[in-house]
């Protein structure tokens, strides 16, 4: 216990520092006349695309646990949401491993195992956001769209994109090997000799079972499969991006759809990806800040770039994913402390770590 208070007041101060640094750059009377003359009829068909993305992310779930067990969607969406859910309201995403015990209750699984699922998915989510800044940052770069970037922004965006693309390659080429490989992954578990007797062979049974959870990823096939399963996912989730950006005349900034639906999608991948920072709350604080950032590197004003990307995260995101999940675990008669304190003999001591390592979603 004393040590998720230490976590949770270092990432909440992380957060905390973040917010004062997007406050800084913007002028409170702007972001107050920004917040007032925003059009907000679209604020309700965005939240409803995000639960159908939600959707998808269990259907891809499915294709991640296939190896295992068999679960209908149905079965699992609620299971994304409490999840979810849970990542927003606890430190260090311990959601990941809330979503990974409460699905192993519910299925007869083991934790470790979809907890593995859930760590291959969270790669693959960083895969396909660079998929989309591969492919919008080039474009917007040679319609001019940076011109008006400073040069320091240009090179942290650099630096940004080349410590991702090679944190993300390393992940999955480590767990691909772990999946497809049954000489790595006994080298790797023979790292775990490190340990002492005691726990050993309990570790090594979790990192088995982990093992078992990367079934999926021993083809090209199949990793094809996952970024085909992962597409709709944030194509939808950017789409709420896009229609709010209608919302607070981002397009008027922009001379073509074209080129803001490019804005978009490169936003999509920096915010969300930024996300991968553990913060105590939901991604609160790197997602804004990175969101304003991206806005003004490609000339928006950092006001209105900050109030958007306040209200694109916080209530378009967070607030109703929360809801939704509350009355999930409301109507299954559970509340967020049962299923968090879930027994120490399910593995969970030490799967934080892998959890917290993976890309978030921006919720």
């Amino acid at each position: 216990m004393k040590s998720n208070k230490w976590q949770f007041w270092l990432g909440a101060g992380v957060s905390l520092s973040l917010l004062l640094i997007l406050l800084y750059q913007v002028d409170l009377g702007e972001l107050k006349d920004v917040l007032r003359d925003a059009n907000y009829t679209l604020l309700a068909p965005s939240i409803a695309i995000y639960f159908v993305a939600v959707f998808f992310r269990a259907a891809r779930w499915r294709y991640l646990l296939s190896p295992m067990a068999s679960i209908p969607v149905r079965r699992l969406y609620p299971v994304v949401v409490i999840g979810y859910m849970a990542n927003n309201l606890l430190p260090v995403r311990l959601g990941e491993v809330v979503r990974s015990y409460y699905l192993a209750r519910q299925e007869n699984l083991n934790t470790s195992s979809a907890l593995a699922t859930i760590v291959v998915e969270r790669v693959y989510d960083g895969v396909t956001l660079l998929a989309f800044a591969a492919l919008s940052a080039p474009w917007l770069l040679l319609l001019g769209e940076f011109d008006g970037a400073a040069n320091v922004s240009r090179t942290t965006g650099i630096i940004f994109l080349i410590a991702t693309v090679s944190a993300f390659s390393v992940l999955l080429t480590f767990f691909t090997l772990l999946g497809s490989s049954a000489s790595f992954a006994n080298r790797m578990e023979n790292w775990l000799n490190i340990f002492p007797p005691g726990p050993r062979p309990k570790i090594k049974g979790i990192f088995r079972t982990f093992v078992t959870g990367l079934a999926v990823l021993n083809s090209p096939a199949k990793h094809l499969g996952l970024f085909i399963y992962s597409l709709p996912v944030w194509l939808l989730e950017g789409s709420m991006y896009f229609l709010l950006a209608y919302s607070f005349g981002i397009d008027d900034h922009f001379s073509s759809v074209w080129v803001l639906l490019l804005v978009v999608m490169l936003l999509t991948a920096t915010s969300n990806l930024a996300t991968s920072v553990p913060s105590a709350i939901g991604g609160i604080g790197p997602f804004e800040v990175v969101a304003q950032q991206t806005l003004m590197a490609l000339g928006v004003g950092a006001s209105l770039a900050g109030a958007y990307s306040g209200f694109v995260h916080l209530i378009a995101l967070w607030l109703p994913v929360n809801i939704a999940g509350l009355i999930l675990l409301w109507k299954s008669n559970l509340s967020l402390r049962e299923i968090t304190q879930s027994p120490r003999s399910d593995s969970l001591e030490i799967a934080p770590g892998l959890a917290g390592d993976t890309v978030g979603d921006g919720s």
